[in-house]
């Protein structure tokens, strides 16, 4: 495969070694996975590029990039490529050792020509989205906010050098040897004989041994060893917070509202050789099936590893995965350690069910499994988790449920990148709350996208982990918010976590409408403070359109959002209020882009655009800043 790598570093130096030790080198392997809710039935995203740097704030116009582009661009289906399972998006790149900070994915726009990846998935987009809800099916293009930036993921990753004159083997390896020998006569009468041992360990970590030895009739022995290590980095994508359905078109005034979904993109990444999982079966039998289902044929059931947040006082959602229709789930890559596993509560919820909780988890750090290309459906090589720790069997209680809804008002309005969080606590001294259904805010009317559903159980079910496989005891109890009531906060990008205030409880019986819920605004992250951008917008074409919207994004998450009909129809200039910025704050450094229509006709006219200089707000607001729209 291709690529070109521009970077500069002591990596460099260790290569350099490698080449005069006539051995060692290190391969890198990268994957992609994640977790959709249940009511999507695809979400394709097709890469060209992916990016290293040693630096977790620089950005795509930063210098120091490792930048590799692949020969073909490939595709992956995030409902697919999930619950263990994880496409491959590029191998045996010759990426430098050393300790990396951040990987960038660089995707290709929906509305660029169809690639041969995407088509073969059948896909319609580069990037798509296909859900069901209360108005039908909906393949729509994914927007994708500066595509050219990027998706910038940070994470900790290391690259080691490659080992030299050693053979490792590991359980699970699979060896096999060729010896080929060939007599050959010279003045000398000397014979050759030559062994090649290619060692291939199913693990996150590959060794390739190739040892090569000649043995001449004068008694001199000649050996040299080349050793390949193989790394594999995977990238893992939450739906339930990055794909933020959202109407535009309508409200307005025109012919009528449109839908669409934007990539909020805020992924996480991981060292397969640091990694486990954690699967798990619930028996369904006493479960209605059409209340557990979703219209797109996809079980309302989700199970999620959590972790206590930096600051103690809430759980937070490392990975999530949706149960199958088996009743199966597993959930990974999960990061861990060999020498002291970490612990994950699991968190299995639905609307139909009672929540249950597992608590303490440890994940054992295990290889995982490969299949190449030639053997899958998509023509994708998958990477799968082998060995996860099990929870056993655990059967959930059928539960009510109803529906939640946010409303914004003019003092908590949420900024355009927030997910919003609903939460319950176990009943035991000292537990803090647990995320139990989270959802991604249409980032331009700042309400959810669709109504969320909720399990109205008046109690929650948890248990502790034994031993792999082994029962859970499960006890039930009220939460500490109420029986059948949530928690709900919200938290974006770039500002910190809102208070657990607000409360949602069932509505009276018989009431169908989603209940209305005020989450409290948040503010910027600590080091910042709240900023601004104002913009002169100007068309190129004169009334071409009248309504839009612009979004600030970082990273290829979105951090606000401003419409644009006013600048639009009466010239002027739009401001962007409540940027985190100022005090030197390393990470306001914001691309800006646009999507535009006419109001006669929002889905004919619409036009998405990105601009390729960055707004910096580092030092405070900015003003001045131009946008012509073609």
């Amino acid at each position: 495969m291709s690529h070109t790598t521009r970077f500069v570093s002591s990596g460099g130096i260790l290569l350099a070694i490698c080449a005069a030790l006539a051995g060692c080198s290190s391969r890198t392997n990268v994957s992609a996975t994640g977790s959709t809710p249940p009511q999507y039935q695809h979400v394709f995203i097709t890469a060209k590029e992916v990016w290293f740097n040693t630096s977790a704030t620089a950005t795509a116009e930063d210098s120091g990039w490792a930048k590799f582009p692949l020969t073909t661009p490939v595709s992956v289906d995030l409902v697919t490529q999930s619950n263990g399972s994880l496409g491959e998006v590029i191998n045996g790149l010759q990426l430098a050792p050393g300790s990396y900070a951040q990987i960038r994915l660089i995707p290709v726009d929906a509305s660029a020509a169809l690639t041969t990846s995407a088509q073969a998935l059948g896909a319609s987009f580069n990037a798509e989205a296909d859900y069901v809800d209360g108005t039908g099916s909906h393949h729509l293009a994914l927007e994708l906010p500066n595509p050219d930036k990027g998706i910038g993921i940070q994470a900790t990753l290391t690259v080691p050098v490659g080992k030299f004159g050693a053979t490792t083997g590991a359980l699970g390896t699979s060896s096999t040897t060729n010896s080929t020998t060939n007599p050959s006569t010279s003045l000398f009468g000397s014979t050759n004989t030559t062994t090649n041992n290619t060692t291939n360990t199913t693990n996150s970590t590959n060794t390739t041994t190739n040892n090569t030895t000649t043995t001449g009739t004068s008694g001199s022995t000649t050996s040299s060893t080349n050793t390949t290590t193989t790394v594999s980095f995977a990238m893992s994508f939450d739906g339930s917070r990055d794909l933020a359905t959202f109407t535009y078109g309508g409200a307005q005034g025109g012919v009528g509202a449109k839908s669409g979904v934007l990539l909020s993109a805020h992924p996480a990444a991981y060292d397969l050789a640091s990694a486990g999982g954690i699967s798990g079966t619930l028996t369904l039998t006493s479960l209605t099936t059409a209340a557990i289902t979703n219209a797109s044929n996809r079980l309302n059931i989700v199970a999620t590893a959590e972790t206590l947040s930096a600051d103690g006082t809430r759980h937070v959602v490392v990975a999530s995965a949706p149960v199958t229709t088996s009743g199966t789930f597993t959930l990974y890559p999960l990061p861990s350690n060999s020498s002291t596993p970490t612990t994950y509560d699991v968190v299995i919820h639905g609307p139909g069910i009672a929540t249950m909780i597992i608590k303490s988890v440890p994940v054992t750090v295990t290889p995982p499994a490969s299949t190449s290309s030639s053997t899958t459906v998509s023509s994708t090589a998958t990477t799968t988790a082998t060995t996860p720790v099990s929870i056993g069997t655990v059967i959930p209680r059928a539960a009510t449920s109803f529906s939640a809804n946010v409303t914004p008002t003019a003092s908590a309005t949420l900024p355009g990148g927030a997910t919003v969080s609903f939460y319950q606590t176990l009943s035991a001294s000292g537990e803090v709350p647990y995320v139990i259904e989270e959802a991604a805010i249409d980032p331009f009317n700042f309400t959810l996208g669709g109504d969320e559903p909720l399990s109205a159980a008046a109690m929650i079910d948890s248990g502790t982990y034994t031993s792999s496989g082994a029962a859970i005891t499960l006890t039930s109890a009220t939460p500490t918010e109420g029986a059948g009531t949530y928690g709900v906060a919200a938290s974006a990008p770039l500002f910190t976590d809102g208070p657990i205030s607000s409360k949602v409880a069932p509505p009276a019986a018989g009431t169908t409408t989603a209940v209305g819920v005020t989450v409290p605004a948040l503010t910027v992250a600590s080091g910042a403070s709240p900023t601004s951008i104002t913009a002169s917008v100007a068309q190129a074409t004169a009334g071409k359109y009248d309504r839009g919207e612009v979004i600030v994004t970082r990273d290829g998450a979105i951090i606000g959002t401003a419409p644009l009909d006013t600048a639009l129809t009466g010239g002027g200039t739009v401001t962007i209020n409540g940027l985190p910025g100022g005090n030197s704050f390393s990470s306001a450094l914001y691309d800006l882009s646009v999507r535009v229509w006419n109001s006669k006709d929002p889905a004919g006219t619409l036009s998405r655009q990105w601009f390729s200089s960055p707004v910096d707000l580092r030092s405070g607001s900015a003003t001045g800043v131009a946008l012509t729209i073609n």
